[in-house]
């Protein structure tokens, strides 16, 4: 009997949200391996459940996803094969969305599409021919650091090509053309809202992403500071922003008592609109689709099952774009909606916090009733929504991103207010900006609306462990070397240790810093091992971020410097004085790291061998040696290797190959290069 009852429930579950059963069976065709059993189960569910009409949509969905994939991954793999044998390649095709430094090249041929790198300008549906070179994708340093191999899966990209020459083919009338007219169309809206001049102005960034969905104008200390508040969701239009959208279009246009059915074409039109002009993201397309068919279903006054909906959203964005599969946008988009579906399911099933009487008639309410029962559900909403989309959202940026925020949905809670209000006078001061006093007002309320936000995000940004790293943290006695590219790199010699350089201003940003941060390291001292700006010029940025670490430049050592911490005991030794200081190098110290276990890391970077020949034997004694090169007083490895005794040496980025032998007899060697970026040992 509970076998048979489980049957029918399940039938008519299935029977209400038809697009539930391929939905799941396509994910697992999409994922493959392990997640094949996934499409296997439903379809045998469909036919122990006698779906028949299901089981074939689910077969024949599957199929198409399957068969569409299969030649993606095909003729992505013929690119790659004809790339590995060019030197460069002719390319010619559509440009389908512009980048930072960049465009995605939609070829035209059987769905390969790439992403050029170059620094000219790129307008989206002009069609080009390209000569471009491979380029080669290096791994990301540590996970969760952006990688960029994920993301071009997640875009469904064959290669990664620098750009040599460009030819303008013009711009003829395509899908991408519509888009790049609406991009133009944002860029006049944006111009108004962010004058010439007022660029580093963070109100003004807000709006531009937070009306508009243009956040390649915020800079990354403003995208820092709402990442670090948990609402960077923000930044990126999303189902929040078109709900937002259409849910003032409606108060609009019931103020203005029009037609039900003119008001709900009016909505889906300005709606629509508006997704376009943002750029159609994943997150606002899945939102309008939703708002299309709840209208659709309403005005056809059919049975409007929202999971039904869900469904079928997610299905058609994957049967169009398969790879959104492995996007984070796409994931968490139908993953908290969903979290916030269920919550506000249960939401509405818990009594009134502090509304009327659940035995008064709502025909017996006054309006001190109404007010408390409004405002019940209001706030009971907030909460509930912002905890449903925390909850649901935790997980997948634990996986995509390796982070968690644990104050997020208490911002979310804070800002629901306020999100609403700045979107509003944005886009008013958007579309009216240009009007006499009318304009000059609605900047003024804009740019007020978004400081309050600003500051709201600000506090919860600032407190103590807002925004953590999920990854296991950097062992004590661990020593991280990374290339920054061009020859350069920085280490880490411990926890909490010594940081030996931080690279260039971008290489800080976007190398050092989210290194350290995801490594869980706490450094102690930043020794800048010399003046030249590409090896030391983001010290200014990660000393903002580590206000209690201690920097120490190269050319104020004079004498041997002791540091002792938990890590163990640091010899940072002196460069001699004589030395010539036009080869920055010459500069560099040497440090010998006693960790408390008795290993001894030497490092010497490119620091001159002159510095060795005035230590002692039991100071030049280590187990590991970290070896770079000076050109002018360069260190031989087996000469190292007699005096030290190391098994374990470490060659760094500038070392040349020839000078790095393939094998020393009873040594180990690793090189630190563009196939090996981090090597941790």
């Amino acid at each position: 009997m509970p076998e048979d009852l489980l049957q029918k429930l399940l039938r008519k579950q299935s029977l209400r949200a038809p697009f539930l059963l391929p939905l799941v069976g396509v994910i697992g065709c999409l994922l493959g391996d392990q997640w094949l059993a996934l499409s296997l189960a439903v379809v045998v569910v469909a036919v122990l459940l006698k779906l028949w009409r299901i089981l074939i949509c689910t077969l024949l969905c599957m199929v198409i996803v399957c068969m569409q994939s299969h030649l993606a991954e095909r003729n992505k793999t013929q690119l790659t094969d004809f790339l590995n044998t060019q030197s460069h390649v002719v390319l010619e095709g559509t440009v389908e969305r512009t980048l930072s430094r960049g465009c995605i090249l939609n070829t035209g041929y059987m769905g390969v599409r790439v992403v050029l790198r170059g620094n000219t300008e790129w307008r989206t549906g002009e069609r080009v021919r390209v000569v471009a070179e491979p380029q080669p994708l290096r791994p990301a340093p540590a996970e969760g650091m952006f990688d960029t191999k994920n993301w071009m899966r997640s875009q469904g990209l064959a290669a990664n090509l620098r750009v040599l020459s460009i030819e303008r083919l013009g711009f003829p009338f395509s899908q991408y053309a519509v888009l790049g007219y609406a991009e133009r169309i944002r860029n006049v809206l944006t111009e108004r809202l962010m004058p010439p001049g007022t660029e580093g102005d963070i109100r003004r960034q807000v709006l531009c992403s937070l009306a508009l969905g243009d956040k390649q104008r915020a800079e990354d200390d403003t995208l820092n500071q709402f990442k670090r508040g948990g609402c960077l969701h923000a930044f990126a239009v999303s189902g929040m922003h078109v709900g937002i959208v259409s849910g003032m279009l409606y108060g609009l246009a019931y103020l203005l008592r029009l037609p039900v059915r003119l008001r709900s074409v009016l909505i889906l039109i300005i709606t629509g609109v508006y997704v376009l002009i943002t750029g159609l993201a994943v997150p606002a397309l899945r939102a309008y689709l939703m708002i299309v068919l709840v209208m659709l279903g309403m005005g056809l006054q059919r049975p409007v099952n929202m999971v039904n909906i869900w469904s079928f959203s997610a299905l058609l964005i994957l049967m169009i774009s398969p790879w959104q599969i492995y996007s984070a946008g796409f994931v968490l988009s139908f993953a908290v909606y969903a979290g916030i579906g269920i919550g506000v399911y249960f939401c509405m099933k818990v009594p009134y916090w502090f509304g009327p009487n659940d035995y008064v008639p709502p025909l017996l309410y006054t309006r001190w009733h109404t007010f408390l029962l409004r405002s019940d559900l209001a706030i009971r909403g907030t909460v509930i929504v912002s905890l449903s989309a925390w909850l649901a959202s935790a997980p997948i940026t634990m996986y995509f991103f390796h982070t968690i925020t644990p104050y997020s949905f208490l911002t979310n809670i804070a800002i629901s207010p306020l999100l609403p209000i700045v979107m509003a006078f944005g886009l008013l001061a958007a579309l009216l900006g240009g009007t006499p006093f009318l304009g000059a007002l609605l900047q003024w309320a804009a740019l007020k609306s978004s400081a309050l936000l600003v500051s709201v995000v600000g506090f919860f940004a600032d407190l103590p462990m807002s925004y953590l790293s999920t990854t296991p943290p950097m062992q004590p006695h661990e020593t991280y070397v990374c290339h920054l590219g061009y020859g350069n790199s920085f280490a880490v010699l411990g926890n909490p240790g010594i940081v030996v350089n931080s690279g260039n201003m971008n290489a800080a940003r976007f190398t050092v810093e989210p290194l350290l941060f995801f490594s869980g390291c706490n450094p102690g001292v930043l020794l800048e091992s010399t003046s030249d700006k590409a090896n030391c010029g983001g010290t200014p940025f990660i000393s903002a971020r580590y206000p209690q670490m201690r920097i120490i430049s190269a050319d104020s050592l004079r004498n041997k410097l002791h540091i002792n911490s938990s890590a163990g005991l640091y010899c940072i030794y002196p460069s001699p004085v004589g030395l010539s200081r036009s080869y920055s190098h010459n500069e560099a110290p040497v440090i010998m790291w006693q960790q408390p276990g008795g290993t001894r890391v030497l490092y010497i970077g490119s620091a001159p061998s002159i510095i060795l020949d005035r230590l002692t034997e039991d100071e030049l004694r280590a187990d590991i040696v970290v070896l770079g090169h000076n050109k002018e007083h360069p260190s031989d490895i087996n000469e190292l290797h007699e005096i030290t005794g190391a098994g374990l040496f470490v060659l760094l980025p500038e070392v040349p190959e020839p000078i790095a032998p393939e094998s020393v007899p009873g040594v180990e060697i690793q090189r630190c290069d563009e196939n090996t970026t981090l090597l941790r040992f």
